[in-house]
């Protein structure tokens, strides 16, 4: 591919005429992902309507910091948020946009830290009373278990939970770890639900783990970045995502199976 294109950075400008060759160029040698027949693990071919609305943000040339430079926008946003949260089954609470899934599962994660820990903004671990811990079946996303090394956990303490043959969390082992780490003096505080995982597509059940959150008083947040657009479907919504208006937080992806174009993350808090 290196041979096949020239990537050297000239001293003089290029004419328009060259860009557009570059341009021409670069489209021949690139997958092409916007293809209706391309289908890839997660993602599939392009949506001319979301096409359209990216047309429209790069027009605007604008971002979401204010009220006063993207009134229309931030209207937008809020609208849409509201509607997913009324999707999901949550009464009221917040939503925001995120740069992908990952951080939106690291948003989670910040929510429940600081819902449990209010003070860690202001003095950090030393508002810790012991060692958190948080919860994920062995078939998550790996960024799960990243939130445990960007927030100071470390992964010893982001404890994997045994999933049955269809790679689904086991809710009974999930308690098992829970006390385990418990007995240990430790804080048990998150737990991570996937709905839809990266390999097997699996559906960890929900409304189990919920009543496991609710018995010890642990976050639930549900990564259902790749399976949230099955909360659309009246079909394939139950039982796969039954119980989700019961968690703290949820992550949905427009850019998989609603096929919007990437990327687009959004993270849903009940509160």
């Amino acid at each position: 591919m290196r041979r096949l294109l020239d990537l050297d950075l000239p001293d003089r400008p290029a004419t328009l005429q060259q860009l557009i060759d570059y341009c021409c160029l670069t489209l021949k040698y690139q997958v092409k992902t916007g293809h209706p027949h391309f289908f890839n693990q997660l993602s599939c071919g392009l949506d001319l309507v979301s096409m359209a609305g990216e047309w429209l943000t790069a027009t605007a040339n604008t971002n979401m910091f204010t009220y006063e430079i993207a009134p229309v926008f931030i209207l937008m946003e809020h609208v849409v948020m509201e509607k997913m949260r009324e999707i999901i089954g949550f009464q009221g609470g917040d939503s925001i946009l995120a740069p992908g899934g990952s951080i939106s599962n690291l948003y989670a994660f910040l929510a429940a830290r600081h819902r449990m820990f209010p003070d860690y903004k202001q003095k950090g671990l030393s508002c810790i009373p012991g060692q958190l811990v948080m919860y994920t079946s062995d078939q998550c996303h790996y960024s799960v278990k990243s939130c445990a090394a960007v927030c100071g956990l470390g992964v010893d303490n982001c404890v994997e939970v045994p999933s049955d043959s269809r790679g689904r969390m086991i809710p009974s082992e999930l308690e098992r770890l829970i006390l385990e780490r418990k007995a240990k003096g430790h804080i048990p505080f998150f737990v991570n639900a996937t709905a839809g995982t990266t390999v097997l597509g699996a559906f960890d059940p929900i409304d189990p783990i919920a009543d496991i959150c609710q018995k010890y008083k642990l976050w639930l947040h549900v990564d259902a970045a790749w399976g949230g657009g099955l909360l659309l479907s009246r079909k394939y919504r139950h039982p796969r995502l039954s119980g989700i208006e019961r968690s703290d937080s949820v992550t949905w992806n427009p850019h998989k199976l609603m096929g919007a174009l990437l990327q687009c993350s959004t993270v849903h808090f009940k509160q």
